[in-house]
């Protein structure tokens, strides 16, 4: 196994892909449960997809360039999860071929080899959650690509344009994952501590990625939603009381394989000789781990794919543990006993009460009736399409208290009236009657055809 992806053959890209999609496949057969954050970026792209704003007519916190994603994906591709899983596996695979050319073209090893590669795929097959098209999985991609210009840097390569687009990359990553904005921190503190980085670059490098922030902004800006998307990206995230969809001891345990596989990884810290430029490769990644870390405390909701952020790191360890391995037992037994460990380990976890809270219940193919639901949880959508904006209850319990005032009514109009639901559903009980009483005209429409429940008629 080891032999055929130590060799520098860029082709060996193609048989990491198929592993990746074979371990997929089966996982197809055996049955993959759906989470409940990955109905919801389907619906988030859904509802965009039918021509609304993000912030303004749908009350969620999810970054502007993942809901950007799922938009298009939901344009051309319409509600699926297979679309999603495989997007996904493509874009595991680009981020595969990426990182380990990126090793390649920095001599992060003594041989050039396809084993970063394979690895990397391996460990994103260590929980489920790193099927679906994550907003983390996504925010990695551009973590990656600044990433390589770090290790440029400490190869003694100079140029502006480094600093500014290792700016823009991190600014993407951000605006797909706000939590990954550390990695933002990190990769300045290894430029200033691995290498002499003038203040002009480093003003670049904050530059870069102002101006993805500014180029976000006047998009919504433009669609009159840029109030909306300051505050519900940048601060429902740290004013909302944290989801638990899993905790922390829970979550250890479902990715105890790729904690395993880390600390055989990061021992080679203290075991293997390497050159200084190599040590500082170390350190960086090292770093990383630590952000990832951070990652998990700052997140609004606590989920299995925020161990997304510890596998470029792990694979990096991993593979100078694998390279370094001299006994002929060892170099046999350890390498086939971590790598079917990853992939059969979350076998176990498929109906554990460790993974009950981010599981929906029973899945079913969506209906044509679009629902509006108030007070309602994510897995109440499983059988309907979207029809208003009330998606996450922090954001739209916001949003409800805007209806006592003049503008924000007229804030509110699009997202709900124009919305034009099938079905509306109201758990809180009386928001449904304040809509009606704030916009007659859509009001009229509707009827209450049970407790809670108000039904779209003709007129």
């Amino acid at each position: 196994m080891l032999k055929f992806f130590r060799i520098n053959d860029p082709y060996r890209i193609i048989f990491v892909f198929l592993i990746l999609v074979m371990i997929r496949v089966v996982w197809s057969i055996v049955g993959m449960p759906l989470s409940i954050p990955e109905l919801k970026w389907m619906l988030v792209g859904q509802r965009l997809g039918d021509g609304f704003t993000m912030y303004r007519d749908l009350y969620d916190y999810t970054g502007p360039v993942a809901v950007f994603f799922y938009k298009w994906l939901d344009i051309f591709f319409g509600r699926s999860r297979w679309v999603h899983v495989i997007f996904s596996t493509l874009l595991i695979t680009l981020q595969a071929g990426l990182f380990n050319r990126m090793l390649i073209r920095n001599k992060a090893y003594a041989e050039n080899n396809y084993l970063p590669a394979f690895l990397y795929v391996i460990c994103m097959s260590a929980t489920m959650d790193f099927f679906a098209l994550s907003p983390q999985l996504i925010a990695v991609t551009f973590i990656l690509m600044a990433l390589n210009h770090v290790f440029r840097r400490i190869d003694n390569v100079v140029t502006d344009e480094l600093f500014l687009y290792s700016g823009l990359y991190l600014g993407l990553a951000m605006l797909c994952y706000l939590p990954s904005a550390i990695y933002f921190l990190i990769v300045l503190l290894s430029l200033v501590l691995f290498s002499s980085a003038v203040t002009r670059r480093i003003l670049l490098f904050i530059y870069g990625a102002g101006v993805v922030l500014l180029v976000v902004w006047a998009y919504y800006f433009w669609f009159d939603a840029n109030g909306d998307f300051l505050y519900d990206f940048f601060l429902t995230p740290f004013l909302k009381e944290k989801t638990w969809y899993i905790n922390f001891l829970d979550l250890t345990k479902v990715g105890g394989m790729l904690a395993l596989t880390m600390l055989f990884g990061v021992s080679v810290v203290f075991t293997q000789r390497v050159t200084n430029f190599q040590q500082k490769m170390q350190q960086v990644m090292l770093l990383f781990i630590a952000a990832g870390g951070v990652v998990l405390m700052l997140n609004a909701e606590l989920t299995t794919a925020d161990l997304v952020f510890f596998v470029p790191s792990i694979t990096f360890f991993l593979t100078y543990y694998f390279l370094g391995l001299k006994r002929r037992f060892w170099k046999v037994f350890v390498p086939y006993a971590l790598v079917i460990g990853m992939i059969i380990y979350p076998y176990f976890w498929l109906k554990s009460e460790e993974l009950k809270g981010i599981i929906v219940s029973s899945e079913s193919e969506p209906q044509d009736r679009t629902l509006m639901g108030i007070g309602l949880e994510i897995d109440d959508y499983q059988n309907n399409p979207i029809g208003g904006p009330f998606l996450d209850p922090f954001v739209s319990a916001r949003k409800i208290e805007q209806l006592d005032y003049f503008d924000g009514v007229s804030g509110l109009y699009r997202g709900i009236v124009k919305s034009q639901p099938d079905l509306i559903i109201d758990r809180e009980g009386e928001v449904a009657s304040k809509l009606f009483h704030r916009f007659p005209h859509f009001g009229e429409h509707y009827q209450q055809t049970a407790p809670e429940e108000y039904t779209r008629v003709s007129n």
